[in-house]
Formats: C-alpha cells, sequence, structure tokens
C-alpha cells in the first residue's frame, strides 16, 4: 500500500514538474506559411514568438477580410520545440461581369456595377444584401432577394435576381404625444425622411394638391428621431427623451406617433470650445462656431473632426432659471493631400474630360468642400446617373498623409440624349437651370421608378460643365 502510494506521488511530482516547465517555457513559432495562394499577406503570426490561438484568430480573420479565400483552415504541425502554423487557403474563383438582371421588376433598384468587374459568390450575396436594404429604406416590408450566377458566353457571367418584396408601406402622417414644449409645427418642419414631399401645389376649396408620402422604415424613424433629439439639445432641453409610441399600419399606409418628454430648459452660464470662452445663452449658439471649425478643418484636408461636449449643471434656486457650463473639446485629424483621382464606369467617355470637371488636383491638400462641389460638376453635365457621396471612395494612408480618391460612375443607359450648354451672361439671364425629363413606359413600381427612355434639357447661366455634346 505505501509503495502505491508512493508512486502516485511521483507521478504527481512529474505532472506538476512538466506543467512548470510548460509555463516557463511557452511553446514557439517555427514557421508561418500560407498554402494555397501566392498572395503576400502580412500576418501577425511570426517565427519566434509564443505560439496563441487568439492571435492566429486575428490572422484568420485579415484573411477572409482580403475578400479572396473562399475557404481557411488552419493546421498545427510539430516542430523541433515548438510548432509549425500552416494556413490551408482556397482562393476565390472570379468571373467577369456582363450584367445584374432583377427579376420579375426592377423596382427601381440602382445596382449597375461596369461591365467586367469581378465576381464571385461573395461578391454576388453581397449585391443581393445591398437591394435588400435599399427596398427596405423605400417602404418594403419582409423583402426577400436570392441571387443566381448565370454564365454568358464563354467568360462572363449574369448576376440574376430574384425578388419578393413584400407589401410596400408609406407614412400617411406623423403625430406627437407627450410634453412638447416646442411647436408641431416646428417639429414636422425637422423631420426629413417621415416629411412628404410636395409635387404640385393645390388650390384653396378645390384641390388639396400632390403630395409623395414618404416610405416607412425602421431606420428613416430612428433617423428623423435623431434629427428630433438634435432639435431639443440645440433649443437647451439638455434631459429631452424621444421614442417612437406607436406605429399603426391599414392599407399599406402607416400612422407614426413620436412621444417626446421635453424636460426642463436650460440657459447657458458659460461656454467653451477647446478652452476658448465663446458667448452663447443658448446650446444651439454654440453651432456656427463649430460650423465654422469644420469648415476650416475641411479647407485643410482634415477628414476626421470629432466632437465631445460636457455639460455640468450649476445648482439653481428657487425661481432662478436653470443653468448649465458647457463644454466642448474638438479633436482632428491629420491632414491629408489628394494622391490618385481614379475613376470607373466611363466607357464612351474619356478621363481628360471628366478630370475638366474637378476642382481638386493631385498633390493638393483635400478639400471636402470643393470635391462636393467637383461633384456637383459632374451631375451637371447630365452624361451619367446621379453621382452621391456613396459612389466616391477614399482610401487614407495614416503614415504618409495620403488620400487616394475613386470615384464610381454609372453612365445613362441607351435612347438617352443630353444638351447642355450656356445660356448668356450671368448678368442677363442669372442662375438658371432648367430640366424636362418624360419617362416611358408610364407604368411601374411608384412614381417615375421604372423607365426605359429619358429625354433631358438642361440650361445653365454660368459655370457650364465641361462635357461633350452627345
Amino acid at each position: 500500500m505505501a509503495l502505491g502510494y508512493m508512486r502516485i506521488l511521483v507521478a504527481w511530482l512529474f505532472a506538476v514538474a512538466s506543467l512548470l516547465r510548460a509555463d516557463s517555457a511557452p511553446e514557439l513559432v517555427k514557421s508561418v506559411s500560407i498554402r494555397g495562394s501566392s498572395a503576400r499577406v502580412d500576418l501577425a503570426t511570426q517565427v519566434g514568438q509564443p505560439y496563441d490561438t487568439a492571435v492566429i484568430n486575428q490572422d484568420v480573420h485579415r484573411l477572409w477580410s482580403t475578400g479572396r479565400f473562399s475557404d481557411i483552415r488552419v493546421e498545427k504541425a510539430p516542430d523541433a520545440d515548438g510548432a509549425s502554423v500552416i494556413f490551408q487557403v482556397v482562393e476565390t474563383q472570379t468571373t467577369p461581369l456582363h450584367k445584374i438582371m432583377v427579376e420579375p421588376s426592377t423596382f427601381g433598384l440602382q445596382l449597375m456595377l461596369p461591365e467586367g468587374t469581378p465576381i464571385d459568390k461573395m461578391r454576388a450575396h453581397a449585391i443581393a444584401a445591398q437591394a435588400r436594404e435599399e427596398l427596405k429604406s423605400r417602404g418594403f416590408q419582409d423583402v426577400s432577394v436570392d441571387y443566381k450566377l448565370v454564365p454568358y458566353l464563354s467568360n462572363l457571367v449574369d448576376v440574376n435576381l430574384h425578388v419578393e418584396p413584400g407589401e410596400r408601406v408609406r407614412v400617411r402622417h406623423v403625430d406627437f404625444s407627450g410634453d412638447l414644449a416646442i411647436d408641431p409645427t416646428e417639429l414636422r418642419g425637422a423631420l426629413q425622411a417621415l416629411r412628404a414631399k410636395r409635387i404640385l401645389p393645390g388650390f384653396p376649396g378645390l384641390w388639396s394638391g400632390w403630395r409623395l408620402l414618404p416610405a416607412y422604415s425602421a431606420d428613416a424613424v430612428q433617423s428623423d428621431i435623431a434629427h428630433l433629439e438634435s432639435l431639443y439639445l440645440s433649443k437647451g432641453y439638455l434631459d429631452a427623451t424621444v421614442h417612437w409610441d406607436d406605429i399603426e399600419a391599414r392599407n399599406n399606409q402607416a400612422g407614426v406617433t413620436i412621444r417626446i418628454q421635453a424636460g426642463p430648459r436650460y440657459r447657458l452660464r458659460s461656454a467653451t470650445i477647446s478652452g476658448d470662452a465663446v458667448p452663447a445663452s443658448a446650446p444651439g449658439e454654440l453651432c456656427p462656431s463649430l460650423l465654422a471649425q469644420r469648415r476650416e478643418a475641411e479647407r485643410q484636408g482634415i477628414l476626421d473632426f470629432t466632437v465631445n461636449l460636457d455639460a455640468s449643471r450649476v445648482e439653481a434656486s428657487d425661481n432662478a432659471p436653470l443653468l448649465v457650463d458647457l463644454a466642448a473639446g474638438v479633436d482632428r485629424g491629420r491632414p491629408y493631400r489628394v494622391g490618385r483621382i481614379e475613376f470607373s464606369g466611363h466607357r464612351h467617355y474619356s478621363e481628360a474630360m471628366l478630370r475638366r470637371n474637378l476642382l481638386l488636383d493631385e498633390g493638393r491638400l483635400l478639400d471636402e468642400r470643393l470635391l462636393r462641389k467637383s461633384l456637383a460638376r459632374l451631375n451637371q453635365t447630365m452624361l451619367f446617373d446621379p453621382i452621391g457621396e456613396r459612389d466616391v471612395h477614399i482610401r487614407t494612408d495614416q503614415a504618409t498623409g495620403v488620400a487616394d480618391l475613386s470615384i464610381e460612375l454609372h453612365e445613362h443607359k441607351g435612347g438617352a440624349w443630353n444638351l447642355s450648354g450656356p445660356v448668356g451672361p450671368a448678368s442677363f439671364a442669372g442662375p438658371l437651370e432648367a430640366s424636362i425629363r418624360s419617362r416611358l413606359p408610364a407604368w411601374g413600381s411608384g412614381l417615375f421608378e421604372l423607365s426605359t427612355w429619358t429625354a433631358g434639357l438642361s440650361l445653365f447661366a454660368f459655370a457650364p460643365p465641361l462635357s461633350p455634346l452627345r
């Protein structure tokens, strides 16, 4: 019996000693390799470092984020006094795009990608997800979008989207409940996504006019709740709460009720921005100073501009107004200069023509104001579908302070003609823009959402866009 206890004790001591050795000498990585691809990816797992599963998981996420692989597996092989880490990958097979087709109808979706764009299952899945989110933002409920890759000729592929949109709901009216403290008319004026747009004015006693009701979506409600919260903060209602109270849907139309508790209104005793005192009596009066700083940062090529607010309430005596000390701190990122400016989707127009409409030059500070004006000039050519912020991709390099711009263009479909040009001196005509559009056929989902032919006429009194006549 004593001998048995002795054996158990010796085995326990050996186990403890091995654990101590493991703690004192962690397993090291002897080699790292990527098999199945010649792509070079900077990995955090390095030779000579301790074997760490958390670091390996980071590398797996980094490989997935490149979008170049359809399968990734990690193997650990024993090596002399350590381990070899092997990333087994399968490269994604891409096929050039021919076109995107939406069935049974386009539903007004803007999903055009340049012909020749590399397409794989992951990219097709992202296109379907984009279509789903766009339809939700337009008020379609219970949206389902499936995709299928269909070969075209010998080396191209079509992306076929099958859409089941469900019912479309529009917002008929927006009501407010609770302690408002602000006139409901002003609150409705602060709405953006949930506000109806008047297309044609009415005639008193005869016709109420023609309004385009906004689409209902949860994102639209949350967006306008944020606008209302900003309105209350700007007027000194620092404790205001805004949330949706009820949504009543009937006959594809919704009534939204937003509940508001304004709370007490504060007045500023003192206000500072980045330590400098500024004259203000209400929180909203800080906005012009912050906006001026933001515009100045834009001119200097600063893309990251963050405002941090700190409010300190002041104890007030009976019947005295509530006071608050408000301090705003501004964090500015580093300035960026324009690196390369690239265009895509301009098959029938030269890059020189596009660059003549740009007010930004490579090598100069990235002025966002000039970038917006450049997009406006490109839109004035009427050669492309409207260009917005989502069509501009900015790739920044923190180390060099260089930002590369990529502008994605979508040419009008065939069967369109455009005429643009000056209309004499500005002193004679002043700012003038006329646009006439007719679309055929007249059917479709919603107002002007289906079109096969477009006729456009654009007249500008001055600063005409530089474009050819076609």
